[in-house]
């Protein structure tokens, strides 16, 4: 969630359920979460006082950047072992099975 509102900016929650194809139980758990934690917050929307955006925080913008470090190291060391060729050939085949489980979805 954290990298869908850094990519796109404050979203309504109802705009989140669909991005992330989540019920509308579980996502507000988890903006309560973020919310708790500090990362993320509700804020009322201007052009429709019903409604509520999430904006990322500060502070879950710096989380997400530090999740994205972690799992740029993770994947180099497990990588490491792998030649290029080896690496272009498991990135075309998880490609291929992301294509085919979007297509069953």
């Amino acid at each position: 969630m954290l990298s869908a509102l850094a990519e796109t900016g404050p979203l309504s929650q109802r705009a989140l359920v669909d991005r992330l194809q989540l019920d509308k139980s579980s996502m507000v758990l988890i903006i309560d979460e973020l919310e708790r934690q500090g990362l993320a917050e509700r804020r009322r929307n201007e052009r429709d006082r019903r409604s509520y955006d999430v904006h990322l925080t500060a502070a879950g913008r710096d989380r997400l950047s530090t999740a994205e470090r972690v799992t740029e190291q993770v994947m180099a060391e497990l990588l490491a072992p792998l030649s290029a060729a080896d690496r272009a050939r498991l990135h075309e085949l998880l490609g291929r099975f992301i294509e085919h489980a979007a297509g069953r979805a």
